[in-house]
């Protein structure tokens, strides 16, 4: 094999494995969507969610802290733990939507994607951290 013909191949080889590595991220966008999910539901919250911290050396045992606590950050307070994975770290978009059933869910903003994950939420009292 003569040197063109190796650097044909060098350049053949890169290129099929740039496009296998971007494949998997083209297929994945959009597919976890869950905005359309939203057609038909009322929005009862819409704004930012703080992620609420156990405070260290404070008066509650983080061992048993709730992974996840989310808080409103507009109008009444509402402290909620997404029953499915999210990645909002410390702070991200979203809102409660009700359907139908009556039931509320959670649509959060995913930071890596851009996509809407919709999860259902468990309700807590809002503690004073202090």
């Amino acid at each position: 094999m003569n040197e063109q013909q190796d650097t044909k191949m060098k350049k053949t080889r890169t290129l099929a494995l740039a496009t296998l590595a971007l494949v998997p991220n083209l297929t994945v966008a959009g597919i976890l969507d869950d905005l359309p999910d939203l057609q038909g539901k009322t929005i009862v919250y819409a704004g930012n969610f703080d992620q609420v911290p156990c405070p260290i050396g404070g008066k509650y045992d983080c061992l048993s802290w709730p992974m996840d606590l989310l808080k409103t950050t507009r109008g009444r307070e509402i402290c909620l733990k997404p029953t499915s994975y999210t990645s909002c770290s410390y702070s991200c978009k979203g809102l409660i939507a009700v359907g139908d059933d009556k039931i509320p869910y959670l649509y959060l903003l995913d930071r890596i994607g851009n996509d809407i994950k919709k999860s259902g939420f468990e309700v807590y009292k809002c503690l004073s951290l202090y």
